[in-house]
């Protein structure tokens, strides 16, 4: 991992990385779907912090989140890194107009987080990334109300959205901020004319778009100015998209015919097809690995698919939650655990034995 200037790094052994593993066991699938045991390890915190979760993976065995010291404390909630043994506090915006706490979009293979600031006065977001060890704020576009940060590649493109007034109103503007060009902001042009949200990009430069239309959202790819509207199954009227990598793209989808909602995987070619007792997806890989909660009734259980086909579950245990958030390029998958009763969350990677 590249080191950079102001950082709070910890170094820390495998063995700690470890400790806990055997003790957050989640239950494994059924017998036919018993290819994988998954192990957990429980990331460590720094003295004093309360809290934390995965959110991120830079598909390489670094995982982003946040870690809290408490709402009250004096540092707060914080973005960090754990990498290879080592513990890097990114820290919150050192901005005595904005609340010390932050949450984090994405991190890629260099280490750079992106996330999102919230000011003191009326709480709205403005979109940040760390460099130099530290998280600073990206620019916004002309006359910008608030911003916010949904993602990053390993190229350091960061994509998001910058709140505009429009007709005496807000109106979310899907951007980028482009690597090659530091300290720039890029409207993304070509969609159609409506509120719209850059919500992931692929390492390609290919970025997912959330455009409303008629009451609901609709999936958009753009590219270098080209644009591209997935389809959206039959029936269906609203996506909340959750990820896109290596040409895929898994969203949640709602239909106009009852309150059910379903997750859906695009293939590269842009055809949807229904994950297989898929309730919520949160996180995809380049290889179609998928993590999400499933519909098992009890909202305890969580899935590992490969492609639409569910490959492994993870469940609650007596003494322990679980969430999954994201599926690492390197075949894990993260997010946070809890023990019960009373437990606070603590960030967690599970590894397939």
């Amino acid at each position: 991992m590249r080191r950079t200037n102001g950082a709070t790094r910890v170094l820390l052994s495998a063995a700690l990385m470890a400790t806990l593993a055997g003790a957050v066991a989640p239950t494994a699938a059924a017998a036919d779907r018993a290819a994988c045991v998954w192990t957990p390890a429980i990331l460590p915190l720094p003295a004093g912090a309360l809290t934390g979760e995965v959110v991120a993976t830079d598909g390489s065995g670094g995982y982003a989140g946040t870690i809290s010291y408490g709402a009250d404390s004096e540092q707060g909630g914080r973005a960090v890194l754990w990498k290879n043994g080592e513990f890097t506090d990114y820290g919150n915006l050192a901005d005595p107009e904005y609340q010390n706490w932050v949450t984090v979009g994405g991190v890629n293979d260099a280490g750079t987080v992106a996330g999102t600031a919230y000011r003191q006065v009326d709480g709205l977001p403005s979109a940040i990334r760390s460099r130099n060890g530290r998280m600073e704020r990206l620019p916004e576009l002309p006359g910008a109300d608030a911003s916010m940060t949904e993602g990053i590649n390993d190229h350091g493109d960061i994509v998001g959205a910058v709140e505009t007034t429009v007709d005496g109103g807000p109106h979310w503007n899907p951007v980028v901020w482009p690597a090659d060009k530091p300290g720039t902001v890029v409207e993304l042009t070509g969609l159609p004319d409506a509120e719209a949200v850059a919500v992931g990009i692929d390492q390609d430069g290919t970025v997912l778009v959330e455009v409303d239309h008629d009451f609901g959202r609709v999936p958009y790819l753009w590219k270098d100015g080209e644009v591209r509207q997935l389809p959206l199954p039959d029936g269906a009227y609203d996506v909340i998209t959750r990820g896109i990598s290596n040409g895929r793209v898994i969203g949640q989808v709602s239909y106009e015919t009852g309150d059910d909602s379903r997750s859906v995987l695009w293939d590269r070619d842009g055809r949807p097809e229904v994950v297989e007792r898929g309730e919520d997806v949160s996180g995809i890989n380049r290889d179609g690995r998928i993590v999400g909660r499933t519909d098992d009734p009890s909202w305890r259980e969580f899935g590992v698919w490969q492609g639409t086909t569910l490959g492994s579950t993870l469940s609650y245990a007596p003494d322990r939650g679980l969430e999954l958030a994201v599926s690492s390029d390197d075949g894990t998958v993260a997010g946070r655990s809890w023990k019960i009763p009373e437990g606070r969350d603590e960030p967690t990677v599970w590894s397939c034995r």
